[in-house]
């Protein structure tokens, strides 16, 4: 056996409106309800490159919590200066750490229900920094 990606994680959430606008609107994933199975519990699919790769059930009450038994949710992506611009453009707080060696920039932001989601972007270490450079 192998594992060769992430299928899709489940939020059980009580905010189904800033958690779709969340993921959709700030990190850029299609809500496709039609997609998703009929099944006695309301909620969504979300889409990441076309794969349901986020599951909303619609619950009644506040199940968040600090990142609960799950530590991040992460993701692979591309277009960092971009990223960190659209997050900022929604308010939205987050941490970022790079690793020159391995090219690697990560992006670190809580969702709606307190989930840590991690943006992985590899391959434009050389980029932002030139970028950076050539701000000062």
């Amino acid at each position: 056996m192998a594992l060769h990606r992430l299928d899709h994680y489940n939020i059980e959430t009580a905010l189904p409106e800033e958690t779709i606008a969340f993921y959709c609107d700030v990190l850029g994933c299609v809500d496709t309800p039609e997609r998703r199975p009929a099944i006695p519990v309301p909620g969504t699919w979300l889409l990441v490159d076309d794969h349901p790769a986020i599951h909303l059930n619609f619950a009644a009450s506040d199940r968040s919590a600090p990142t609960g038994a799950i530590d991040h949710v992460a993701f692979e992506a591309s277009g960092y200066l971009d990223t960190c611009s659209r997050l900022d453009s929604f308010g939205i707080e987050y941490e970022t750490t790079e690793s020159p060696q391995f090219d690697l920039l990560q992006i670190y932001v809580l969702d709606p229900n307190m989930i840590r989601v991690e943006i992985n972007i590899r391959g434009e270490c050389t980029a932002v920094a030139e970028s950076r450079a050539a701000d000062v």
